[in-house]
């Protein structure tokens, strides 16, 4: 009996330090995954050296060698996969992702559960997990691909180049932050003086020309300077607006993602005060409100992409409270 379980502890005590220390024996995985971390050759070779290591359902991270390696084991939903087999006559499958050098990343967020290294955390959308090491340092207004993001006074990102970012998260004050950045605005704004402001803000393309400008716009106006425009926005001043048509909303579903904010804001006189129109899945939030010369209009988008049915919804009451244009009556 003393030499079985003997040969017993033996049995067990090789094994352990296999799936304990990945690399310490396998220098040329170490190399391949190093230099080609997305081939699905490396990945299937990872898992015929240790994928009896991975044995308890979830996601569970590892940090060897500076590569993060994201083990998965799914007995659920086993239709995105590397390896499939039977366990408990349940078709189950097996996955590995690497992320060599990688103090954060992005994955799509999964109902299952995370093991992770006691310095690892993680933060979710509805769509998207992230994690990252607490121990590293991260530059201040960083994404997750380490560009440093400026943010306008509207809520628009951009990097270094200029170019319009729509982050999910963004590092600030020493923490990661989920964040919806501004993605669609149409601003109008009468003052007592009888001068005007229009501002817009959109992914769409917009003609630098003011005549044509104008005329997708429909602006009549006793007097109007000429457009300024900045990245993905353009704004319009001048005096005497006589109209404007105001934009309705569509929905692009080839567009690559709708996470975000996107916002119509009204000020003139002959808007009136009544009920607030609120909508609030777990995928968008919708509040339009009214006041005495006011009318703000604010949807956030949680998930990256909505159905046809959501956009239906949304569409219908964005476009059902606001009117189509605005007409200055004569005085």
């Amino acid at each position: 009996m003393f030499s079985f379980l003997f040969a017993l502890f033996l049995a067990v005590s090789a094994e352990n330090p296999v799936c304990q220390s990945r690399f310490d024996s396998e220098e040329e995985l170490y190399k391949s995954i190093a230099l080609h971390c997305d081939d699905i050759s490396v990945r299937r070779n990872y898992l015929k050296k240790f994928g009896d290591c991975i044995t308890q359902e979830g996601i569970n991270i590892i940090e060897e060698k500076n590569i993060i390696i994201v083990e998965e084991l799914d007995c659920e939903n086993p239709l995105d996969a590397v390896e499939f087999f039977f366990r408990n006559k349940k078709l189950c499958s097996r996955s590995v992702t690497f992320y060599p050098s990688k103090k954060v990343f992005t994955a799509k967020k999964k109902t299952a559960q995370v093991s992770l290294p006691e310095n690892w955390k993680h933060t979710e959308t509805a769509e998207t997990t992230l994690f990252y090491d607490s121990t590293a340092k991260f530059e201040e207004n960083s994404d997750t691909t380490g560009q440093i993001l400026t943010k306008s006074g509207e809520g628009i990102f951009t990097n270094h180049l200029g170019k319009v970012i729509h982050p999910e998260f963004i590092y600030a004050k020493g923490n990661w932050e989920k964040v919806f950045p501004l993605r669609e605005l149409f601003s109008l704004k009468i003052n007592k003086d009888d001068s005007f402001e229009v501002k817009i803000i959109t992914e769409n393309r917009l003609p630098y020309e003011k005549k044509e400008l104008f005329e997708l716009l429909d602006i009549k106006a006793d007097a109007a300077d000429e457009p300024s425009f900045a990245p993905s926005s353009c704004t319009v001043k001048g005096k005497g607006l006589k109209g404007i048509r105001i934009p309705k909303t569509e929905y692009l579903a080839d567009k690559e993602s709708d996470h975000g904010t996107y916002k119509i804001s009204l000020h003139y006189p002959d808007l009136q005060k009544k009920e607030a129109v609120t909508a609030k899945t777990e995928n968008y939030d919708l509040e339009i409100l009214f006041s005495d010369g006011k009318l703000e209009a604010t949807l956030t988008i949680f998930a990256k992409k909505l159905t046809s049915e959501e956009a239906l919804n949304i569409r219908a009451a964005i476009n059902r409270e606001i009117p189509a244009f605005f007409v200055q009556t004569a005085k």
